[in-house]
């Protein structure tokens, strides 16, 4: 049988794959300059008669919801930063353009995509493994990412993910295979990521593993999934890394004025969100986008002069919303989101929603959609999920000419 070109359109999807991640892993600007020039896909007419049909409605919200924030933050702020941030969240439309070309061309792309997460793993493994100097880093219960520059908030979501995605496989699509991606991918959250990936472990597990049981019906298969959920928490506790991490939170909760000395993490949340918190109930308007910045970075100086802490966002999404926008526009955000889990609880996609709460969770001690390596990967995962879940990409697929793998 003759291989097909690596240039012919079954392997297009794929290099771009690997070319996208490829951004995310090592370049920024490589990250950048691909979902910008993502939105060149809607000049494909089919493309983009499929990508109206399915985003009809989130691309309104998009079009007319981020400008209208911003030209309000610019409004009470004038200042081009501000129109950057506004360029910066309309970059979105880019990342739907990128996920809907991906997931309705080609049947190969999951298995591809944890393919590369897995390769993504090998640096920490080898890092943790052979780089003896990092161990007062691991016996506090941390790790230096190879990755991502070193962003491990992030790189934990990158690998929650592929965990979700592994979990659809093997719920919704029955493919056996995928518990070995799930196998993995829980191992390494649970051992070397940060606890944004023990989160999304519980929530995905919970999810996932109810959906599996419900479709088995079978009562011996409930009690050994109990029994293996408790055998593995207790391995879990067994292991030194994560017993470490337990400990270092309780001590920073503990003793909490020496935490704030030494620029602990949790302690460094707590008196930056305190102040911003401070700085919204002065301004219930809101400040705009970069003077809530420079008056934030004031007043955590200003309180904590011997900390020398050099943030200007509240570790907390929502707080960031409120302090630029106020009360009122910057609840705006938060509505919507429960509009979006309202909806896709009563469409039954319930890998998605799952995904979204752990995303709206993790904004609680971060503001991870200010940042390119959040917005992209909780934008990029919500769309494949949800793409994938509802069934929308094979509608894509048959009406693109694609020929399902066998």
């Amino acid at each position: 049988m003759k291989v097909p070109a690596i240039t012919s359109p079954a392997y297009r999807p794929l290099l771009l794959v690997a070319l996208l991640l490829t951004g995310l892993f090592f370049s920024r600007a490589l990250l950048s300059l691909l979902v910008g020039l993502s939105v060149l896909l809607l000049l494909i007419p089919s493309v983009r008669k499929e990508f109206t049909a399915v985003f009809k409605k989130p691309l309104l919200f998009l079009v007319t919801g981020i400008p209208v924030f911003y030209l309000y933050l610019f409004f009470i702020d004038p200042d081009s930063y501000t129109l950057e941030r506004l360029l910066f969240y309309l970059s979105i439309v880019g990342m739907l353009c990128l996920a809907h070309y991906m997931a309705a061309t080609t049947e190969l792309l999951l298995p591809f995509l944890l393919s590369l997460a897995v390769l993504s793993t090998l640096p920490t493994l080898a890092d943790m493994l052979l780089n003896t100097g990092l161990a007062p880093l691991y016996g506090k219960g941390q790790v230096a990412y190879i990755l991502m520059k070193g962003d491990h908030q992030r790189f934990s979501i990158w690998i929650s993910g592929c965990l979700g995605l592994s979990w659809y496989l093997f719920v919704l699509e029955k493919k056996k295979w995928a518990s070995v991606f799930i196998l993995f991918f829980s191992l390494f959250l649970i051992v070397l990521a940060v606890r944004t990936g023990w989160l999304f472990i519980l929530l995905v597990t919970l999810a996932g593993g109810l959906m599996y049981l419900r479709r088995k019906r079978s009562r011996r298969l409930w009690w050994s999934s109990l029994l293996a959920v408790l055998l593995l928490g207790g391995l879990a506790m067994s292991i030194p890394f994560v017993r470490n991490k337990i400990r270092y939170v309780q001590w920073e909760w503990s003793e909490r004025r020496e935490a704030e000395k030494l620029g602990a993490s949790d302690a460094v949340r707590r008196m930056v969100n305190e102040t911003a918190w401070t700085l919204i109930t002065d301004h219930p308007a809101g400040l705009g986008s970069r003077k809530a910045e420079k008056r934030l970075k004031e007043e955590v100086d200003k309180a904590y002069p011997q900390s020398h802490i050099n943030y200007e966002w509240p570790f907390n999404q929502y707080l960031y919303w409120w302090l630029t926008a106020g009360w009122i526009l910057g609840s705006l955000p938060i509505v919507l989101l429960l509009f979006l889990l309202y909806r896709l609880y009563f469409t039954r996609n319930y890998f998605t929603a799952v995904w979204v709460i752990f995303m709206a969770m993790t904004c609680i001690y971060e503001s991870t959609l200010e940042m390119q390596y959040g917005l992209f990967l909780a934008v990029f995962f919500t769309v494949l999920m949800y793409l994938y879940e509802s069934g929308l990409r094979m509608r894509g697929m048959v009406k693109n000419g694609s020929t399902p793998a066998t």
